[in-house]
């Protein structure tokens, strides 16, 4: 435990930055004319503001601190493979890497953030969501389909982790947690939060450790959050905040007598100024991260040193600017614009460092005339090496005014995926592979369809539809030297339905059941595409007590 504590305060004792976020209601307010129903929670991830989640076009899923706490998870992994139309890849043990996908998209197309700080890079663009601490999170939004109207690169969807706030008590308070497992594991969590006047505050550390099955195959993580917040009276609230997680993943010992050793550093960290004035809403960020990637290739025979090294860095800046007002007595305004600048470096594919930056301003209007919702929106990115996009959406929602709690939603998107950098800049055809300077961003048109009710007292259930006719789409080519590289050439439809039940017995006793079913069509060859963690179908079923 000493060390779990010696780590929280070296990690706190660096420069934080932050995240800011008000949760206030009066933008949420329902109908006079609707019947009564249960109250419910506020997101930031579809709008980038807080929205009641039947006034919502997009197919969200949520998952808050108290099922996260009851689930057997172990990291935020664990957590997303219980959201219906999610998959995770199949990994091999704790720490393993494992990738996201949404509605059959590629893990690549899921945009995955804390706090809103985007975490796809672009050496890889995918996320490991087991780097990411489980301990700190407050919930988990989910969008599922496209979100590029708002987020920019996110064709398959968006996984926004919002952590915990800072403390409101002068007495602090905390929890710390000591557990073992088989494999020599052990985990050691301690998280503290209070308030003193102004000052808010909120500390996390996890420091996890497990031996493994076999030899060369042990792990060791450590992962720390601190968060700050300031409130300025009329004039606003400060926040900010600093994670760091950081690893050594060793994959065991492989028939071809080789092993892997991978380590690896995150670093993020926002600081951010909200101002809540009668009905204005504005926001101010800067955000930050850093990956270091490594990946070091040994013999089993002779393991002083790799036969091989891999090495990436990605360094990530972004000033987001937001503002949300009301119009009238219920329609909301939202604008808003991000500013990125983004660098990669690696010794073994790139001669130099790249850097490519973006300008994107934003736009969404949400006009209510009861019983319909409607929503539009759009977003313009300017990428220094993918050129320009445009993003516009349109949904809406039909309530039911003699049924509360039943809706029809449907919503209609322009989506893309802006490419990777070493896709465009690979220096290293020693490796079999080759740069491609023409390649361009995915497009894709995006369509869902659905609906929830409260079908009796006992009974809830949401079903959806989605269908994505994606082109230029990126797949792999190869030329007649054997070498091979990404080209935007082949036609992708992706499309599915999502059904999820749930029944509450008695007071104490509820079952849940899903299910989805991906068709992921080659238009080109028609050929059904399966495997890369797109299974046709998925079910779960589930009981709480």
């Amino acid at each position: 435990m000493n060390r779990t504590i010696l780590f929280l305060l070296l990690i706190n004792g660096i420069a934080t930055a932050g995240y800011a976020y008000e949760r206030e209601d009066f933008f949420n307010k329902e109908y006079l004319s609707t019947p009564a129903i249960d109250l419910e929670p506020l997101f930031i991830t579809s709008r980038r503001s807080p929205a009641g989640l039947r006034d919502i076009t997009d197919t969200i899923s949520l998952i808050d601190s108290q099922s996260i706490s009851a689930f057997p998870a172990r990291d935020l992994a664990d957590t997303l493979k219980y959201v219906p139309g999610v998959d995770i890849s199949p990994r091999q043990g704790m720490g393993r890497a494992t990738s996201i996908s949404i509605q059959g998209s590629d893990s690549r197309q899921v945009r995955v953030m804390v706090d809103g700080i985007p975490f796809n890079n672009n050496v890889s663009e995918q996320v490991d969501p087991s780097r990411l601490p489980l301990g700190n999170i407050e919930r988990i939004e989910v969008i599922k389909g496209a979100a590029s109207s708002m987020w920019g690169s996110a064709l398959g969807g968006v996984i926004n982790v919002i952590t915990k706030d800072t403390g409101t008590t002068l007495i602090p308070q905390g929890s710390a947690t000591v557990s073992w497992a088989e494999f020599r594991t052990q985990k050691e969590a301690i998280d503290l939060s209070g308030k003193l006047g102004p000052l808010g505050y909120y500390f996390f550390s996890d420091y996890t450790e497990s031996g493994g099955k076999g030899p060369r195959d042990d792990t060791l993580s450590k992962k720390a959050y601190g968060k700050l917040s300031y409130d300025l009276g009329d004039a606003g609230r400060l926040i900010s905040s600093f994670g760091y997680s950081g690893g050594d993943i060793n994959s065991g010992e492989f028939p071809d007598g080789t092993w892997w050793a991978q380590p690896y550093r995150m670093r993020y960290g926002k600081i951010g100024w909200t101002r809540q004035e009668d009905e204005h809403y504005l926001s101010a960020e800067l955000k930050h991260s850093r990956q270091d990637i490594v990946s070091k290739i040994y013999l089993t025979v002779a393991d002083n040193e790799p036969v091989m090294k891999f090495v990436y860095k990605d360094i990530f800046y972004q000033l987001s600017l937001h503002a949300k007002t009301r119009v009238g007595d219920d329609d909301i305004l939202i604008v808003g614009a991000d500013f990125d600048h983004d660098t990669i470096k690696s010794d073994t594919f790139l001669s130099k460092s790249k850097n490519v930056t973006l300008q994107a301003p934003y736009a969404n209007y949400t006009l209510k005339m009861y019983p319909f919702d409607f929503n539009a929106g759009a977003r313009y990115d300017h990428n220094s090496e993918f050129g320009e996009e445009v993003s516009p959406s349109l949904g809406i929602i039909y309530h039911f005014k003699n049924t509360p709690g039943t809706l029809i939603r449907a919503t209609a998107t322009r989506a893309f995926n802006a490419p990777l950098l070493i896709w465009k800049y690979n220096a290293n055809p020693a490796f079999g592979t080759i740069p491609n300077p023409d390649i361009g961003a995915e497009r894709a048109w995006v369509y869902e369809l659905g609906g929830e009710s409260q079908l009796t007292p006992k009974l809830w259930a949401k079903l959806t539809f989605y269908r994505a006719d994606v082109t230029d789409a990126l797949a792999q080519e190869t030329n007649g030297m054997g070498e091979s590289y990404m080209k935007n050439f082949e036609k992708f439809r992706r499309q599915g339905a999502e059904l999820e039940l749930k029944y509450t017995l008695t007071d104490t006793l509820t079952v849940t059941a899903s299910g989805a079913f991906n068709d992921i069509e080659n238009r080109i060859t028609k050929e059904t595409v399966r495997g890369g963690g797109k299974p046709r179908q998925s079910f779960d079923v589930s009981v709480e007590y």
